[in-house]
């Protein structure tokens, strides 16, 4: 059996993959971010963006047990809060 034989013949359409991936853009219906997620929305590393997060003193939610490394995601709120808080007018 060859490669041809099982891909598939067209990508999957917009309606079947997940609203989560479909909607990644937009922050109204996000729930919660994670890091990397996070960096890349603000363009900078993930370690700038856990030091945004503590100087702005964020709660993020932590899936891992107290001193293990897990998945860390931050409340959509407290992003919106944060960017709205450095916008800054041009003139």
């Amino acid at each position: 059996m060859s490669y041809a034989d099982v891909r598939p013949a067209s990508p999957a359409p917009l309606t079947v993959l997940p609203p989560a991936i479909v909607d990644a853009g937009n922050a109204e219906h996000r729930t919660f971010f994670s890091i990397r997620e996070l960096a890349e929305r603000w363009r900078c590393s993930r370690g700038t963006v856990y030091n945004r997060l503590r100087a702005a003193g964020t709660k993020v939610l932590d899936f891992s047990s107290r001193g293990r490394r897990g998945r860390k995601v931050v409340p959509a709120s407290a992003v919106l809060e944060m960017e709205s808080r450095n916008l800054k007018r041009l003139c």
